[in-house]
């Protein structure tokens, strides 16, 4: 049985400063997918590093409703947390680009696309699997 608590919103921003991959959850084709991102959280905005293969998936439209998942477990250690975000992605400008490299986020020698995910609703839970 798993024992769970909810996190408060600051211990959610919390925990997505402390990891940096995460996963990207998205439909295309009428599939949910996820797939794996490095991202940083600044300003309570989730910025993330993309091929462009994902991008042309999750951004048809240029922008589109997603959810973002982190989690923070350690191997042999049975409790931790995950935080999911929900809210709109959008591919951002140069001039934030530049911000999001400054912060950590990888540019893969220029070949990554960043986008952002602007929060409409955030959760996130501390689990414990000992039980």
């Amino acid at each position: 049985m798993t024992v769970a608590h909810e996190l408060t919103n600051s211990e959610c921003w919390d925990l997505l400063d402390r990891v940096s991959l995460g996963r990207l959850l998205y439909t295309s084709a009428g599939l949910p997918l996820a797939q794996p991102v490095r991202f940083v959280a600044r300003n309570k905005v989730v910025l993330l590093s993309l091929d462009q293969c994902t991008v042309t998936r999750v951004f048809p439209a240029g922008f589109e409703f997603v959810a973002f998942q982190a989690d923070d477990f350690v191997d042999g250690v049975e409790t931790g947390h995950s935080v999911t975000v929900y809210g709109r992605a959008q591919v951002v400008s140069h001039q934030r680009r530049s911000r999001a490299e400054g912060a950590g986020l990888p540019s893969h020698e220029g070949k990554a696309v960043h986008a952002c995910v602007a929060p409409t609703h955030l959760c996130g839970r501390q689990l414990d699997l000992r039980t």
